[in-house]
């Protein structure tokens, strides 16, 4: 197989992060071959050791492949959503493994390591896999991260306050659902003032 034919079968099976393992069996070669195969392919890039990617791939995906189960969250996860004027230079990963930070086309990764009942609120959107708002938010409070930046996102009102405060429930932390009630009572508070006017 020519590196074209390879590229090719990449864009049309819709494939833009994969690992050596997944090379040889679309080579149909063993590891050392592919290995050299894939140095020599101008259009694909090794990303950190035995995983890599197309030019097309996102920074989240290939982020959420290089451990699994792991999902993008925190500030990285609002502003993936829009929901932060934020611009990270650090994408931050949430994992039940531990991993080293690595650098990436200029952006950093940054792994965060959780307890495995702390892995949920993520789905895979647009091929990585991404905490919901809700989910970034109490991760934000139970990791300590970017307070201030959950307590915006919870006051702009585009949560969906009872998943929130499930996630919050299932994160174990009386010390973020007491931040939580107090932000919406304050946001309440703030709502009625308004109204009044």
């Amino acid at each position: 197989m020519k590196t074209y034919d390879f590229n090719s079968f990449l864009l049309k099976n819709n494939i833009r992060v994969f690992t050596l393992d997944d090379a040889t069996r679309i080579l149909a070669k063993d590891k050392h071959y592919s290995a050299i195969f894939l140095a020599r392919d101008k259009w694909i890039k090794k990303t950190i050791r035995g995983i890599y990617c197309t030019p097309e791939a996102s920074i989240y995906e290939i982020a959420t492949s290089i451990i699994s189960p792991s999902y993008v969250s925190l500030i990285s996860a609002l502003r993936f959503y829009n929901l932060t004027e934020q611009i990270p230079n650090i994408v931050y990963v949430v994992s039940k493994k531990q991993h080293k930070w690595i650098e990436l086309n200029g952006t950093r990764i940054e792994f965060l390591k959780v307890k495995p009942e702390i892995m949920y609120g993520y789905a895979k959107v647009d091929d990585a896999f991404v905490a919901d708002p809700e989910k970034a938010v109490v991760d934000m409070l139970y990791l300590g991260r970017f307070e201030e930046y959950a307590l915006e996102a919870i006051e702009s009102g585009k949560l969906n306050y009872e998943k929130l405060a499930r996630y919050a429930e299932l994160s174990g932390g009386k010390k973020i659902m007491q931040i939580i009630q107090k932000t919406l009572l304050e946001v309440a508070k703030q709502a009625k003032s308004k109204a009044r006017f």
